[in-house]
Order: structure tokens, then C-alpha cells, then sequence
């Protein structure tokens, strides 16, 4: 049944919310309260494509925060339906909501992506409205939000379809890189301990275009240390070479990508400076 919740309400309501949620959790908590409120009963904030964190950014992923039933979430990330959903399919080919009973002729699909239909049907997750969300890295994602299963469709303002196409954008903006974080970091816990102090130093120089035997000067080790620090860091972030190590250490906040570096002393200085400090000790006085 449809919650009349003045639109201003929800809308303070979320933003005075979206900058304290800071895990998976507290976003998932937050944005199912909204969808209720706004007078629906499930939702998903699906990651589909990100092609600065993966090789062949066009190929569909299953990262997201999703309020459906569990079964049917199981069910469909085994069945690699992403890849056969035609909400998907249409969604990536637009920028502006639509609701599938307006944009998708199930009747006329082909047989397998009427399968994901009917069986989503079956799991109560029908007659979706869907909001394509876009980023400057070149992140794809939606938010879909899915009536009360069997009650009619409630009339709703053009306020309140722009009021969430707006709460969608807010969210994705401060959901993307903590999803990603949690997805990469898994079992680290906190994202400072998933890269070594080391890994960071290093990670950081290459970003400012530094070699590993630069690098080495710089930190004062070796460039085979330097070499192995960046495998680790590559590993760690399933990336494929160290300019997509870089971004997305950035892109999780592992390290700084805009501030300037904290002065550092190569190997020269630093035994440079030995050598006055072991005179100043040695001076008598």
C-alpha cells in the first residue's frame, strides 16, 4: 500500500542519512526505509558495468546492494541471468527511468529472457520502475524499485518520480566506491589495512608516473622491493597492470590521487645525513 510521505520529508530525511552510512549495511538500511516510504517493497542498486576497475569495462557484473528476496538473488547470479536480463539490456541503452510494463514486451523476447522474466515474476520482483545511473569513470548502474506484489500501480506525481531519480543519483554518487571497496578489501576489514604502508608509498609514486627505479631512490629500497610491492598491490585489486592498480586505489580512497606528496628522502640524502649526524655525534664538545 502507498505511504503518503511528503516528498520534502523523505528527501531531508536521506540526505541528512546518506553522508553518515559508511558500510553496505547502513546504505542497504537506509535506502530500504526510503523505498517504503516512497511506497514500494524491494529494491536494487546494481553495479553493471565499471571500466576503470575492470578489463573489458562492457562485460556485465553482479556487484550491488539488493533488497529482493535472497532466493532470488542466489538464483540469479548462478544462472549468470545478468547477462540474459532484458531490464539490463534495455536500461544500458538509456538515461532517463522507465518501468518495465511501459518498455518491455515480455511476449515478444526471446524464450531465455522471458525465462528471467517469469521466474522474477515468480519471486515477486514485477512491474519494476528503473533509474540507469551513470559516472564519470565510466561506471554503469541502476536503481530499481518494485511495487507490493499484487496491488495496482499508485498514481504518482511527476514530483515524485523526479523527487527519486534525484535520491537514486545522490545514493550511487556515495554508494559506488564504498560497494567496490567492500567487494575488493573483503575479509581486510578496515580499508587502510588492505594495502601495506609500503604498498600505499609505492602505489602513490606510480600514479605520479615514477619507475620502479625511481621509485627505489625515492624509499630508499630496492627495485626488485619496489617490483614486489606493486604485484602485491595488483593482486590485491585484481588488476591486470599497474596504470588499473593506480586507478583503483584512487577510486577506493587507498591512496590520494590530488594532494601533493610528504616530503621523502632518496637514498643519497639519507646517508648524506647519516654522515652529518655520525660528525655531530663525534664532535667533541
Amino acid at each position: 500500500m502507498y505511504i503518503d510521505v511528503h516528498s520534502n520529508d523523505v528527501f531531508d530525511q536521506f540526505t541528512q542519512r546518506i553522508s553518515n552510512s559508511k558500510t553496505v549495511a547502513e546504505l542497504k538500511a537506509l535506502l530500504e526505509e526510503t523505498v517504503q516510504n516512497l511506497g514500494y517493497r524491494y529494491f536494487a542498486y546494481h553495479i553493471i558495468q565499471h571500466s576503470a576497475l575492470y578489463e573489458g569495462g562492457s562485460a556485465r557484473q553482479m556487484y550491488g546492494i539488493f533488497g529482493y528476496p535472497e532466493q532470488w538473488v542466489s538464483h540469479y547470479a548462478s544462472r549468470n541471468y545478468v547477462n540474459h536480463d532484458p531490464v539490463v539490456e534495455y536500461g544500458l541503452g538509456r538515461k532517463t527511468p522507465f518501468r518495465w510494463s511501459h518498455a518491455i514486451d515480455i511476449e515478444n523476447l526471446p524464450a531465455k529472457q522471458q525465462q528471467v522474466m517469469k521466474e522474477a515474476a515468480d519471486a515477486g520482483v514485477r512491474d519494476g520502475l528503473t533509474i540507469p545511473l551513470m559516472s564519470k569513470h565510466g561506471e554503469v548502474a541502476m536503481l530499481t524499485v518494485i511495487p507490493h506484489k499484487g496491488a495496482p500501480e499508485p498514481r504518482r506525481s511527476r514530483r515524485e518520480d523526479h523527487l527519486l531519480h534525484i535520491l537514486a543519483q545522490f545514493f550511487h554518487v556515495h554508494a559506488l566506491r564504498i560497494v567496490m571497496e567492500e567487494h575488493l578489501v573483503g575479509n581486510f576489514g578496515r580499508r587502510r589495512s588492505f594495502l601495506s604502508a609500503r604498498e600505499r608509498e609505492t602505489t602513490l609514486w606510480v600514479s605520479r608516473g615514477k619507475s620502479s627505479w625511481e621509485i627505489a631512490q625515492i624509499l630508499g629500497i630496492s627495485e626488485k622491493s619496489v617490483e614486489f610491492y606493486m604485484e602485491s598491490v595488483k593482486k590485491k585489486l585484481e588488476a591486470v597492470n599497474r596504470t588499473q592498480a593506480v586507478v583503483k586505489a584512487i577510486l577506493l580512497g587507498l591512496i590520494d590521487g590530488e594532494n601533493p606528496l610528504p616530503a621523502v628522502r632518496s637514498k643519497a640524502s639519507a646517508r648524506s645525513s647519516g654522515l652529518r649526524m655520525s660528525g655531530m655525534v663525534a664532535a667533541p664538545t
